[in-house]
């Protein structure tokens, strides 16, 4: 189905888009968490990004400060929560190599986090641990 082949929503003030998706959001939202709460607790932990996202999504867009064309548009969707937060996941799943790699690079150089976290037993007082590199 094309953009243009969606029917549009009937003209609204931009204050009455922005009402009428705030009630749509907070309806998919209650929907939501009712859903999830009949779920044992390892369904939810595989699912907690999912969750994050909507959570995120829909304090984002309840603030509706964005333009009131894209708000519109939403509200052509039964669920727009599920829409945007279906989305924002597509486009957070990228390839993190490089970042992974300069968060790894950064725990290592600054070297803090022997200090803030525990150590493994083996590993204490290591030239590992004493930060002494090798060449």
């Amino acid at each position: 189905m094309k953009k243009s082949d969606v029917k549009k929503v009937p003209d609204m003030t931009e204050k009455e888009i922005r009402k009428k998706l705030q009630d749509r959001l907070e309806a998919n939202y209650q929907a939501y968490i009712r859903q999830l709460q009949s779920k044992p607790a390892p369904d939810l932990i595989e699912q907690a990004t999912e969750i994050a996202a909507a959570k995120l999504v829909y304090d984002e867009l309840c603030d509706c400060d964005f333009p009131a064309e894209n708000l519109e548009y939403l509200l052509r969707f039964e669920n727009p929560l599920e829409v945007v937060r279906d989305q924002w996941l597509q486009e957070q799943n990228t390839v993190r190599d490089e970042e992974m790699s300069h968060v790894l690079w950064s725990i290592a150089d600054k070297g803090d986090a022997e200090q803030l976290y525990a150590l493994q037993e083996e590993t204490r007082g290591s030239a590992f641990s004493e930060g002494v590199q090798m060449c």
